[in-house]
């Protein structure tokens, strides 16, 4: 076998491991949240925190960071009560989430209204606004281990767009999403695993950057020894 054969079959080897291992290592499921809007409370959304577990969710922290409009880049968080076993917590945007106002407001799509409206905005012109769709970032402690579950109206379960903040795919308000119809999927929006959250910026898992590390250093060795 010729040093450069066996640099491919170690290339191989390594490919193979690091997939075994990323498969090995994959999320513990504990349970689900759904996403609703107009549903629990009229013209604003809710989330539905299930807890089928044997253990109660403690130290409950949710989190809310805009990706678009005028909040972007913003960001609110709320500690919630413990979440007992079996139980479901429904939270309803009203008015009372961190203090009333922001990305926790009641109504939140509404609150960018009185702007000019474009095309897509036809349900009522005196609101049409851009707020900005978010990301949810739960946390809590279950069963003396961290569990989280992040995910957003384009990044879910569902593996598609879920209006369930009243607004469409842009964050734009007054749309075919602010329809006063359920605005839920039907099915589970987000899971909730044993770990802590990756920072919203990462843009791939550490195992595959450490896989496209490997192959570079390989292909590096391959050239000096062709």
């Amino acid at each position: 076998m010729t040093r450069v054969t066996s640099v491919f079959a170690a290339i191989g080897a390594l490919v193979v491991l690091l997939f075994a291992q990323a498969a090995m290592a994959g999320p513990t499921l504990v349970s689900t949240i759904n996403g609703y809007y107009d549903v629990d409370s009229y013209d604003t959304p809710s989330l539905h925190i299930s807890n089928t577990t044997g253990y109660a969710f403690t130290n409950v922290v949710l989190t809310l960071t805009g990706y678009q409009g005028v909040n972007n880049g913003k960001s609110q968080t709320i500690s919630l009560a413990d979440i007992a076993a079996g139980t479901t917590n429904i939270l309803v945007w009203n008015g009372s989430l961190g203090g009333g106002s922001g990305m926790f407001a009641y109504d939140y799509d509404d609150t960018d209204g009185g702007h000019a409206c474009l095309p897509q905005q036809t349900v009522n012109a005196s609101l049409c606004g851009q707020p900005g769709n978010f990301y949810v970032t739960f946390t809590a402690m279950w069963n003396g281990q961290s569990i989280y579950s992040q995910f957003s109206p384009t990044t879910n379960a569902t593996g598609g767009f879920v209006g369930w903040e009243g607004l469409d795919q842009s964050g734009y308000s007054e749309t075919s999403y602010d329809s006063h119809s359920n605005g839920g999927p039907n099915g589970v929006l987000a899971n909730i695993y044993v770990g802590t959250p990756p920072p919203l910026t990462t843009p791939e898992p550490g195992t595959l950057l450490l896989l496209g590390t490997g192959l570079m250093g390989l292909v590096g060795i391959v050239r000096r020894l062709a």
